[in-house]
This record gives structure tokens, C-alpha cells and sequence, in this order.
């Protein structure tokens, strides 16, 4: 023992140790980032995705249901065959429209429908034609993230990555 009452032989890290392995932490998390930041993008795009399918789900249940048409459409502030504004489901048209679900747009995430306008299921379930939406991180050229909601006229639905073709 010292003066102190301390054991000469105590262990711990010194200033310069810790130093060494806060850098070496730091500069092994500035490698990892980049990729970590596509694999939140691509969960982001799989859950826009997943959140079209079940409104166009809930759209077809509905029309079926109540056997009637049902439309889904484009919020306002969307475009030509632009869906990133977020989408309604609806009942009826004009004045008298019922709203049944309004999806609030994700701004990380573009949304193109293949043709410009509504879609529409009758009360079969049928839709008034094949459907098919590209989504992918907004502002982004990687098309490693590109994720496609293909819709047949019978309402079967697939996901489909990449930016392949639905058929």
C-alpha cells in the first residue's frame, strides 16, 4: 500500500487507452452508417408498400361488403400519376362521398402509380383495371431500394423488388 492507502498494483485504463478505443469505435461506426442507411430506407419503402396493400385490402373487403363501388384515390396536392401526397378510400362520389380511410404521406418515400387516376373495385371485387405502383426513398438514384405493388384485375396483389416487371 501507498501513502494513500491504495494497492500499488490497482488496474484500469489509462487516458490514452480509452482514447485509442473511443477513436477506433468512432471510426468503425462512420464505416457502418452508410449501409445502415439504406437498410432504414428499404424498411421505410417495404412499409409505404405494405400500407398500399392493405388499403387496396380494405378496399376491395369494403366494396364487397356493402356491394358497391369503392375508389381509392390520390389526396389532394398529387398529380397525374403521382400518390406521394398519401391516398383516400372512398364510397359514392361528389358531395355525397364517404370517406372510409385517408393514408397520411410518408415524405421520405415517392409513390408512382403505373396510369394517372383513381382505381376502383366493384362490389365483386374486381378492380377497373391491373394496377401497378413503384415506390422507392425520395430524391434517391439507388434502385437497389425499389420496391413494386403489382394489382391483377381479379385484385390478387403481389410485392415485387426491384424494379422488375409485374407479370
Amino acid at each position: 500500500m501507498d501513502n494513500n492507502g491504495f494497492c500499488a498494483s490497482e488496474r484500469g485504463f489509462t487516458l490514452i487507452e480509452m482514447m485509442v478505443v473511443i477513436v477506433l469505435m468512432a471510426v468503425m461506426l462512420g464505416l457502418a452508417l452508410p449501409s445502415f442507411n439504406g437498410l432504414v430506407e428499404r424498411y421505410r419503402v417495404e412499409a409505404m408498400a405494405k400500407a398500399l396493400m392493405a388499403s387496396i385490402a380494405d378496399a376491395r373487403a369494403e366494396a364487397a361488403r356493402r356491394g358497391v363501388k369503392v375508389t381509392m384515390q390520390q389526396r389532394t396536392g398529387c398529380q397525374g400519376r403521382d400518390w406521394s401526397c398519401g391516398w383516400e378510400t372512398l364510397v359514392g362520389s361528389g358531395d355525397a362521398a364517404e370517406f372510409l380511410k385517408r393514408q397520411d404521406p410518408d415524405g421520405r418515400v415517392s409513390i408512382e402509380k403505373g396510369a394517372a387516376g383513381a382505381m376502383s373495385f366493384d362490389p365483386m371485387g374486381y378492380s377497373t383495371g391491373p394496377g401497378r405502383f413503384r415506390l422507392r426513398p425520395a430524391g434517391s438514384a439507388d434502385s437497389s431500394n425499389i420496391v413494386a405493388v403489382c394489382l391483377a384485375l381479379g385484385g390478387r396483389m403481389r410485392l415485387v423488388k426491384g424494379d422488375g416487371p409485374c407479370s
